[in-house]
């Protein structure tokens, strides 16, 4: 714990959340001061006793010199009229990922000020000791495919979720893969095909997902997202996200599972790597700790745009029923 973290003042929007709650917590652990949460009944009264911070109804309350960085943990459809707002006002925000349902609700936060300068989207996955190697083995080789399975633990698909205007589960799940496989590609892809269904819970939103598209490269990324009502026995988020990443590559194949990579080279050589179970909302803070005082976060405004762009290309597809569908 760093005298720097010490000193700096963190306030939670929609601290009582799942994902709110975690984020004051690691603030919290890295050392960092969560001195506000903002929620407008009193759900929030116990963590802010734990934490001993300040609960206040609304992000009207908070003041800019009081305040190094405001975490933004809301519904999708809430955080651009927030987020665009606090960074109006002068504040350095970290919005949970998306930065917006989709790319037509993201517009008021493009106009927003300091919007590439003072905006962290936080993508978890960029956290994940894994993220590095497999990145760059991807600049090394010359990929065919990729294929995603990213599989979310919920026992039941309610409240925010099951809200039509969120998108369904490539939004709020899949676009973790989305953003972080366009990351490593140029140019926008064109979706090929896209299925969706909603009988695992029979909620009014896409809750299983099966799209594939193109990069300009030629690499095809397949991305199979769900929702579901069975816990596996490993996973992220303590354990409550499974992910899987399959890379085909004409000098080899590398597979990343959950806290495992392993890897296959053409002469038939095998590597593999396991990792301790990671905190990613932990190892966040400490990137976001760092990003307060100036430096590139892992994901910014353009990026998470273009993945919200191309979730809205997947989403068309699944609606419609399309193919050969050209992201914006």
């Amino acid at each position: 714990m760093t005298t720097a973290a010490q000193s700096q003042r963190v306030a939670v929007v929609g601290a009582a959340g799942w994902a709110g709650s975690r984020h004051a917590r690691a603030f919290t652990k890295v050392g960092a001061n969560v001195t506000h949460l903002v929620e407008k009944d009193e759900r929030a009264v116990s963590l802010a006793h734990e934490l001993g911070a300040q609960v206040v109804p609304s992000v009207q309350e908070l003041r800019c010199d009081q305040l190094d960085l405001v975490v933004v943990a809301l519904p999708t459809t809430l955080q651009p009229d927030v987020c665009a707002d606090l960074l109006n006002r002068g504040f350095r925000v970290l919005t949970e990922k998306p930065v917006a349902a989709d790319a037509e609700s993201a517009a008021i936060m493009a106009a927003a000020s300091g919007v590439n300068q003072r905006l962290m989207v936080g993508y978890t996955l960029h956290q994940h000791p894994a993220v590095p190697l497999i990145s760059q083995w991807i600049r090394d080789n010359d990929v065919i495919a990729v294929n995603v399975r990213s599989v979310a633990y919920k026992e039941t698909i309610d409240s925010w979720r099951a809200d039509p205007k969120e998108g369904g589960v490539a939004v709020v799940n899949g676009i973790h893969a989305i953003e972080l496989v366009s990351s490593w590609f140029e140019g926008d892809p064109r979706v090929v095909a896209t299925n969706a269904s909603s009988s695992l819970y029979g909620s009014p939103v896409p809750e299983h997902v099966v799209s594939t598209l193109e990069f300009p490269s030629g690499a095809v990324f397949t991305l199979q997202s769900y929702w579901s009502p069975w816990r596996e026995p490993q996973g992220l988020n303590q354990g409550d996200w499974s992910l899987t990443i399959d890379v085909l590559a004409t000098g080899g194949r590398m597979l990343w599972s959950n806290d495992s990579l392993h890897v296959w080279t053409r002469d038939g050589g095998q590597q593999e790597k396991n990792f301790a179970p990671s905190d990613l909302f932990l190892r966040q803070a400490q990137a976001a700790l760092r990003f307060c005082v100036g430096e590139t976060p892992a994901v910014t405004f353009a990026q998470a745009l273009r993945a919200t762009e191309i979730a809205d290309a997947v989403r068309t597809a699944a609606a419609t029923g399309a193919r050969e569908a050209l992201t914006p």
